[in-house]
């Protein structure tokens, strides 16, 4: 379960028909925008109840509200399905992309990650359970922009185990490295890939660098040592996406 908080994104989840389990109102508040959700809820038949406006800003963790936060369910995941076992059942003829995200513990960065591995086509993202944003958190939800109702997300135990899984499963794993000697432009990535970004500042951990068929870089010409994580993210996978489609 996820939390969207603010009147435009949750009028932009409902009129998208994304998994919307209830709205929350917040008591006593009259506003024309807050009665126009109230009625596409009950077109949709989707539950609403009012609560205290400390109980919003609970939920919202700081994100602005404007008095309605909405809980929506996350698409399939790791908390409901085993990431082995979903790998099992992808058709890798036709060259999967899949991201996998080591230890980012930026909600903004989380989402936006999620927000454009979903633009990109990704099947899913993988993230640790341990050191990452809370996916729950209404923060990742705002900047991921409905890619949480679209996309997999599997919380896994072991970040290095996920990668051996998805290597067995026939994907060719890369990791970026800034260090890395080769490439982005210069990598065939074109068949079944599995692109792994590492945390903010640190980088990729030296087990889960070591388990990657491959390191790459982003060629940067300018003065900057590093890219933020979400902006990394966004180069690579367009990166995948432009070969495949040239």
């Amino acid at each position: 379960m996820t939390v969207l908080a603010g009147i435009h994104a949750v009028k932009h989840a409902l009129e998208a028909g994304e998994p919307i389990e209830e709205l929350l109102i917040e008591k006593g508040k009259e506003h024309p925008r807050l009665n126009e959700l109230l009625h596409i809820a009950r077109n949709k038949k989707i539950r609403f109840s009012f609560v205290p406006k400390q109980a919003l800003e609970r939920l919202a963790e700081g994100v602005p509200h404007q008095g309605v936060v909405a809980r929506l369910r996350t698409a399939d995941s790791g908390a409901k399905a085993d990431f082995g076992d979903w790998l099992k059942s992808l058709d890798m003829e036709s060259a999967p992309l899949l991201l996998l995200l080591d230890q980012v513990t930026d909600p903004h960065n989380l989402g936006a990650c999620l927000r454009t591995a979903e633009a990109a086509g990704c099947c899913a993202v993988v993230i640790p359970k341990d050191h990452a944003a809370n996916i729950a958190s209404p923060v990742v939800a705002k900047a991921a922009c409905g890619a949480l109702s679209r996309l997999p997300l599997f919380s896994v135990t072991n970040l290095a185990r996920a990668i051996e899984q998805a290597q067995q499963a026939g994907f060719w794993v890369v990791g970026l490295a800034g260090e890395a000697e080769r490439s982005i432009w210069q990598a065939d990535l074109k068949g079944a890939t599995a692109v792994v970004m590492g945390a903010e500042g640190e980088g990729l951990r030296r087990l889960v660098r070591e388990k990657c068929d491959q390191l790459l870089s982003i060629p940067m010409p300018g003065k900057v040592e590093s890219l933020n994580v979400s902006v990394a993210t966004g180069v690579t996978l367009f990166e995948v996406v432009r070969q495949r489609q040239g």
